[in-house]
């Protein structure tokens, strides 16, 4: 902390136990709120003790109409909706941003990144609701023989940024609490991978667009490998792959066809149920820890490779199988909305 004279130090004091904020304390004395923050835990135990003075800056009806906003997207974050109270004529109280943020902490809401999501239609809610009531009663025995896949995205410096928003406590992820985003975006390194209640499977580097004929031959190399390194028989498996145009092509189908994998049938727009978005999301952290960006696309790719061999463990990999069970009633309860997952 740094040194203030003890005029002002005594002036931050009183303006405290006259119970102002640490906002309004800040701004009146021109000192920093970090340290004004300081100031006010050496008198803590007094500031507990004072039930004397004004009301609390936040009653029942307004705490109400404060979660209501949030969880509506009436008020996009505390500072907003600070700013809108303060404009509002029927609220006699106008909360800081801090206060409205201790509010809502109290209240079991928290803040969180905006996951980015495809916006639903009522025919794509539908479909992952259809597919909540197909595998309710799936088990986890059940969810075992699935082997899930995907492709992501990893930038050589660093990720594509997030956004921050408060979810309350009943857990529902509403459009408000998503980051909405869409297909076709630049990229500066593409992976295949996919991985089971076993393990991780073989990862693949794609070189240049992919097609389906590309797809076929990650099939044939990553995925048959995969289940011969887990001694896995075909007749055993489920294969997940989402509904991308060269996972659902023609040649695709004829190889799933000429090799007997079945197939799961998986709901579009999905990535909020299928775990190895939460492995994807590990290995891009572990990526971003480095002190200094990979030199090169080929150092990037050993970073990667090594992150995904060692930071992602069997006793993970079977954590998000357990999952699943629990997504599939989220999304039933959520009628085939987003999830939080």
């Amino acid at each position: 902390m740094r040194q203030i004279s003890i005029q002002k130090k005594n002036d931050i004091l009183a303006r405290l136990r006259h119970n102002e904020t640490v906002r309004q304390v800040a701004e009146a004395t021109q000192v920093s709120r970090g340290v004004v923050g300081e100031l006010r835990k050496t008198i803590a135990h007094e500031l507990h003790r004072n039930v004397g003075g004004r009301g609390r800056a936040i009653d029942t009806n307004l705490g109400r109409r404060i979660i209501r906003g949030i969880s509506t997207g009436e008020y996009k974050n505390a500072a907003d909706a600070s700013r809108k109270l303060a404009a509002s004529d029927s609220e006699s109280k106008k909360p800081s941003a801090e206060t409205i943020r201790r509010h809502l902490r109290d209240s079991g809401c928290r803040s969180r990144k905006k996951p980015k999501v495809t916006p639903l239609n009522a025919k794509r809610r539908k479909a992952r609701l259809d597919f909540a009531l197909a595998h309710r009663g799936w088990t986890i025995e059940d969810w075992k023989h699935v082997i899930f896949s995907d492709e992501t995205k990893i930038n050589r410096f660093g990720s594509d940024g997030a956004q921050w928003t408060w979810t309350c406590a009943d857990g529902i992820l509403r459009d408000t609490n998503v980051q909405h985003t869409y297909k076709h975006g630049g990229g500066s390194l593409m992976v295949w991978g996919c991985f089971s209640w076993h393990g991780i499977g073989f990862m693949s580097k794609i070189d240049g667009r992919m097609d389906a004929d590309l797809y076929c031959s990650i099939l044939s190399d990553e995925l048959l490998q995969t289940l011969e390194w887990y001694n896995l028989s075909k007749d055993d498996i489920i294969f997940q792959q989402d509904n991308d145009p060269k996972h659902t092509s023609n040649k695709a189908k004829k190889w799933f066809e000429d090799n007997a994998v079945n197939v799961m049938k998986w709901p579009a727009y999905s990535p909020d149920i299928n775990p190895i978005e939460n492995l994807w999301a590990i290995v891009k952290r572990k990526l971003n820890e480095y002190d200094e960006a990979p030199a090169s696309m080929r150092e990037l790719w050993e970073r990667v490779e090594y992150v995904w061999e060692h930071s992602i463990t069997p006793e993970l990999c079977k954590k998000l199988i357990e999952s699943m069970p629990k997504r599939m009633e989220k999304l039933y309860k959520a009628k085939g909305g987003h999830i939080n997952y």
